[in-house]
């Protein structure tokens, strides 16, 4: 009984000790590391420019950069570690693209709180943004989705590089990247860009989560059961994809009409033909996006044909 009690008592202890130091892991990496990078970070930007806001606003950015990567060396302490599951990739690449764009833009209004109402750095969503989505291409390479390996029981990418970025489904990233930064750009002026490109991001961000959900959930279903997953890969390929597009095409549609938006409230006039120009481009844009949408379909047709007759012959 004794003996019994001694083994129970210490497997308690081996318990609690784990928790512990996953607790100290958790405040080290996402906590103190990174707190420690944007102290220094903040001096070293004050000491440059000179701006205590604005070595505040990059402090912040710094912070948020930091936990994004000691979040790797993290994540191996985890139960549920994020990078060792080799089998969520798919649902993995949604959460990192939609959350690392959300984060970056969220960085603006916390700046806006911690400064006075007059201050304002109108390039700092710009910044942000183009600084923190370095972490998806990151975390990318660590979740490739090109295809999955039965041998080694995980998702992976093309032997040569060149190959993985040619497919669509990597080159949609790059688009998405480049449409951010050309609307962050048009609509700085307006102090409301990131509002708008964050609302987008959100709205887009759900619609991506639940149009893939089922074909997420089949993809890991067949993988625990070690049964193919091509068809079902090509199809979150091509949702994953327009999802992507979509949001590029929302934030090019409607960035004429913020600028007119927010500007119209502050009391400045339009001419009928800036309001014409704007519709022009914008209905250009839209007829764009319905091609591009039939060219996406026409392309993931193919690609079931071509899985269709590989595995039939």
């Amino acid at each position: 009984m004794k003996s019994n009690g001694r083994e129970i008592s210490e497997g308690r202890i081996e318990k609690v000790t784990e928790l512990l130091w996953k607790i100290w892991w958790f405040f080290f990496y996402l906590l103190i590391v990174p707190s420690l990078i944007a102290l220094i970070g903040f001096y070293i930007i004050n000491f440059l420019v000179l701006d205590l806001y604005i070595s505040s606003g990059f402090a912040v950015l710094i912070f948020i950069f930091s936990i994004f990567v000691f979040y790797k060396p993290f994540d191996k302490y985890r139960v549920k570690s994020f990078f060792r599951n080799k089998h969520n990739n798919p649902r993995a690449r949604i959460h990192i693209l939609y959350l690392v764009s959300i984060l970056a833009l969220v960085v603006t209004p916390i700046f806006v709180y911690i400064t006075p109402e007059d201050y304002f750095f109108e390039l700092l969503p710009l910044i942000s943004y183009c600084v923190l989505y370095i972490i998806v291409y990151f975390y990318y390479s660590y979740q490739p989705i090109d295809y999955f390996d039965n041998l080694n029981d995980s998702f992976e990418r093309y032997e040569l590089l060149s190959d993985s970025l040619k497919k669509y489904y990597n080159v949609v990233i790059i688009i998405n990247f480049v449409s951010h930064v050309v609307f962050l750009s048009y609509t700085f002026e307006t102090k409301l860009s990131w509002f708008f490109a964050l609302a987008s991001d959100l709205i887009f961000y759900l619609i991506s989560f639940f149009s893939t959900k089922k074909v997420t959930k089949n993809i890991e279903n067949l993988i625990q059961n070690k049964q193919p997953i091509e068809f079902e890969l090509n199809e979150f390929k091509h949702k994953f994809s327009i999802s992507i597009i979509s949001l590029v095409f929302t934030l090019l549609i409607q960035m004429p009409f913020v600028v007119i938006l927010v500007f119209s409230f502050s009391g400045q006039q339009f001419s009928y033909i800036d309001l014409f120009t704007a519709t022009l481009y914008s209905t250009g844009l839209i007829l764009f996006y319905f091609k591009t949408r039939v060219y996406f379909s026409i392309y993931h047709n193919k690609n079931k044909i071509k899985l269709e007759g590989k595995n039939s012959g």
